[in-house]
């Protein structure tokens, strides 16, 4: 029973502790390379992105907090000018910059995710973080398995 779940449900759980991990500032990782082979291995397209979107979700939300209660170590160890500019920019845009920030599907999918310490810092408001998040996660996420999943079909891999 055990080992049948693991080999059904193993994938998507790699999958989100991949994501988990990828999105945060210790060992970030674009997650998206990743598709083709979960696309490949027949999962669901709809299941690879909620369950990457919640990974990437729980992995910005380290980030955010590291931001939030470790502010002040933070801005002794990185040049406080790029802090006060980084915190300007949040304050200005909020979270439709960040939402654009961490959707756009740049050619090659590089992580944007150490960014998200930023709103920690300037104190965004945890809810409106983590919608716009997830919501722009979603909307990458399913970008780049749309692609992929054309691309494998036209290939008839």
């Amino acid at each position: 029973m055990f080992q049948e779940l693991i080999v059904q449900h193993g994938p998507l759980l790699g999958l989100f502790i991949s994501s988990f991990i990828g999105s945060t500032i210790f060992i970030p990782f674009s997650v998206e390379a990743l598709f083709p082979i979960l696309i490949r291995f027949d999962l669901d397209p709809y299941l690879i992105v909620i369950v990457a979107s919640m990974g990437a979700l729980m992995g910005t939300w380290v980030n955010y907090l590291l931001g939030y209660f470790g502010s002040e170590i933070i801005k002794r160890k990185l040049d406080s000018n790029r802090i006060d500019r980084a915190k300007r920019i949040m304050d200005k845009y909020g979270w439709p910059g960040l939402f654009i920030i961490i959707f756009l599907p740049l050619p090659l999918p590089i992580p944007v995710d150490p960014i998200t310490i930023f709103p920690g810092i300037a104190r965004m408001n945890f809810i409106e973080f983590s919608i716009a998040v997830f919501f722009a996660k979603l909307a990458r996420y399913s970008f780049f398995v749309g692609i992929f999943n054309s691309l494998l079909g036209l290939l008839h891999l």
